[in-house]
C-alpha cells in the first residue's frame, strides 16, 4: 500500500545529526574536552558515592532489559531469546469474528496490551531514575545544611567546610547520575516501542493481509 508514507527513521536521524554537527562546526562552537585528571577525579567521586551506585544499578538493569526486548524481536516467536525476554508463552486466545476488520482490531488490542506489559519496567525506570537522583540531592543538601553550623562556630572550620562541600558533591552527583542515565533508557524505550509497532504491523499483514474479503 502506498496510501501512507513510510516511517523509516534511520536515514533522517543520521542526516539530521550530521547537519546539526556541521552547523555547530560552521559556527565555530567547540566543546572543550576535559583533561584526564578531571575525568579521573569525577569517576572516583561518582563510584565512591553509594547512591550513585544504586542509580547505576537501576539504569543498567533497565538498559539490559530493553536490550533483551530488542533482541527478542529479531528472533522467532519460539526462539531462545524470545523465552528469555518473556515474549514466548501460551498463545493468547483471540476471539474469532466473522468480520476480518473486527478480528484484526481484537488482535491489535491484545498485541498492544502485551506490549504495554513489556514496556512497564522501562516506563518505571524512566520515572524512577531522576526521582532517585532528586532523593539523593535532598539527602546531600540536608547533610550540608546540618553542617553549616559547624562552619560558623569556633571549631575547626576547614574540616567543617570540607564536610559541607562533600555533602553538596554527594547531592549534585546523584542528580547528575539520575538525569544522565535516564537519557539512554528513554532512547531504548522509544526504540523498543517502535520495534513492537513494526512487529505488530508485520503480524497483522501476515495474519489478515491475504484475506479475500479485504
Amino acid at each position: 500500500m502506498k496510501d501512507f508514507p513510510s516511517a523509516l527513521l534511520v536515514m533522517p536521524l543520521v542526516l539530521s545529526g550530521l547537519l546539526a554537527v556541521g552547523a555547530i562546526a560552521a559556527c565555530g562552537w567547540v566543546v572543550p574536552v576535559p583533561d584526564e585528571t578531571t575525568v579521573l577525579n569525577m569517576g572516583q567521586r561518582l563510584f565512591g558515592n553509594p547512591f550513585v551506585i544504586l542509580i547505576g544499578i537501576v539504569g543498567l538493569w533497565a538498559f539490559f532489559f530493553g536490550l533483551l526486548q530488542l533482541w527478542a524481536f529479531q528472533s522467532s516467536g519460539a526462539g531462545f531469546m524470545s523465552r528469555i525476554a518473556g515474549h514466548a508463552g501460551p498463545s493468547p486466545r483471540i476471539i474469532v469474528a466473522q468480520d476480518a476488520a473486527v478480528e484484526a482490531g481484537l488482535f491489535t488490542e491484545r498485541w498492544d496490551h502485551l506490549a504495554s506489559i513489556r514496556m512497564a519496567p522501562l516506563s518505571y525506570a524512566i520515572w524512577a531514575l531522576p526521582l532517585l537522583g532528586f532523593i539523593g540531592t535532598v539527602i546531600g543538601i540536608s547533610d550540608a545544611i546540618g553542617g553549616l553550623g559547624s562552619v560558623f562556630s569556633d571549631s575547626n572550620r576547614d574540616e567543617a567546610l570540607a564536610s559541607v562541600l562533600a555533602a553538596l558533591q554527594f547531592a549534585f552527583d546523584t542528580t547528575f547520575a539520575g538525569l544522565v542515565l535516564v537519557i539512554p533508557v528513554m532512547a531504548l524505550a522509544t526504540i523498543v516501542s517502535l520495534k513492537s509497532d513494526a512487529a505488530r504491523d508485520v503480524a497483522l499483514a501476515g495474519r489478515f493481509g491475504a484475506r479475500p474479503d479485504e
